[in-house]
């Protein structure tokens, strides 16, 4: 099995490959700061086929709604319905257990766009 690694988007995703075809996605810590406490999160059901940039989750916050966007194309293989009860998981654990769903990647190939960490830093730390 490929080892783990963990891309990001420009819209304060992660990404984390889970093996060849499937990817496990959440929010970055930076971004929660800029959020505040999520309240809802809403998630395209397990079934969905997404194209890279359309709207995987909802996520409404004190602050704000805000809609975030699939960073691969694919099929959502598996939403974590814990964050769905209890969004404050992604707030306590956006890394770990507060991840929003699992995608069965169509195109490996659009991995290639996404950031390294090291990359994803120099963005947010300018």
């Amino acid at each position: 099995m490929a080892e783990k690694t963990v891309l990001y988007t420009d819209q304060h995703l992660w990404i984390e490959t889970r093996d060849e075809k499937h990817c496990r996605v959440g929010v970055t810590h930076f971004y929660l700061d800029k959020l505040a406490s999520i309240r809802i999160a809403e998630i395209s059901p397990a079934g969905s086929r997404l194209k890279q940039e359309d709207t995987l989750a909802t996520l409404e916050s004190s602050k704000a709604a805000v809609d975030l966007p699939s960073p691969v194309s694919g099929r959502v293989s598996l939403v974590n319905t814990a964050v769905i009860q209890d969004p404050g998981l992604i707030n306590r654990d956006p890394m770990g257990e507060g991840w929003l769903a699992e995608i069965e990647l169509d195109q490996t190939e659009e991995l290639k766009s996404l950031l390294s960490d090291e990359a994803y830093q120099k963005m947010v730390l300018g």
